[in-house]
């Protein structure tokens, strides 16, 4: 009887321990891992950081190329300008810097265990500080990333729409990637008339530069837009009422910077003299 006792109240304790053998998840929810969790990073810079998301990994000429969306607010400590003599001018002229930032690539185990991170470095490869979007290039050009989030695409279909349920995807307090849900709930725009997104789904400090994720007509969950701010109320926080940089701005940011190709636009062959 001891014995039996003993081995129920083992089998109690294993069965509570994080990390220990359960039951498959469904379909569906590997299908979300892979899709939002996954690509999901932490951006780390001198002053602190944020979050990111793969959102390409191919290869392009020789060299494999692996591109990570997030805000420029995120790495904006990284972006110098000053004024250096340049002797064949004879005068000052602004010369900007731009220093690298860490990615943090997390792991796991069980589909939704964090076991780790495996860092990677990356350069600033492009911004736009009044739409508070970045493109950083992990300098790793052998290995592809295992995941790589959906676009939004330009449909005839239009959408998404008001009440379209949403997820919010960050390392938000520098923790491992974590989702929050709520629904689309507002179009609205900033004081530079550019385009902001309102959604329920709670954020917090560190899910900028993160992910808003929508579940498409085409049954994938797609990136729609990049947490960029929280409301506020007087002193206190408001986490359910978040604005992202919509796909629309997104998608002017990728082709003002010559990364149209990550929304599948033709590259034009350049042309002989």
């Amino acid at each position: 009887m001891r014995l039996f006792l003993g081995a129920a109240f083992c089998a109690l304790i294993l069965m509570c321990v994080p990390g220990s053998a359960r039951e498959m998840p469904s379909q569906s929810l590997i299908q979300q891992h892979k899709e939002m969790l996954y690509p999901t990073v932490l951006v780390t810079v001198s002053s602190g950081g944020g979050s990111g998301t793969v959102i390409y990994s191919d290869k392009r000429g020789d060299d494999v190329v692996s591109l990570i969306l997030t805000n420029h607010h995120v790495i904006s400590g990284h972006v110098k300008v000053e004024k250096e003599w340049n002797p064949i001018k004879e005068k000052k002229i602004e010369v900007e810097r731009r220093r690298p930032v860490k990615i943090d690539l997390f792991e796991y185990n069980n589909y939704s265990d964090s076991i780790g991170t495996v860092g990677r470095r990356a350069l600033i490869v492009a911004y736009d500080e009044k739409r508070d979007l970045a493109l950083l290039q992990i300098t790793d050009t052998e290995r592809k990333m295992p995941y790589v989030a959906s676009l939004y695409p330009e449909k005839k279909d239009g959408g998404p729409w008001i009440f379209d349920k949403v997820f919010a995807v960050g390392a938000g307090l520098g923790k491992p990637p974590f989702p929050t849900g709520g629904m689309l709930a507002g179009f609205g725009k900033d004081r530079s008339g550019l385009s902001l997104w309102l959604a329920t789904a709670p954020i917090i400090f560190g899910n900028s530069g993160g992910a808003l994720f929508v579940h498409s007509q085409r049954g994938k969950y797609e990136l729609i837009g990049v947490p960029s701010q929280v409301s506020v109320f007087g002193w206190s926080v408001v986490p359910h009422m978040g604005w992202s940089r919509p796909i629309t701005e997104i998608r002017y940011f990728l082709r003002k910077n010559n990364f149209g190709y990550i929304l599948g636009d033709v590259e034009k062959e350049p042309k002989d003299d």
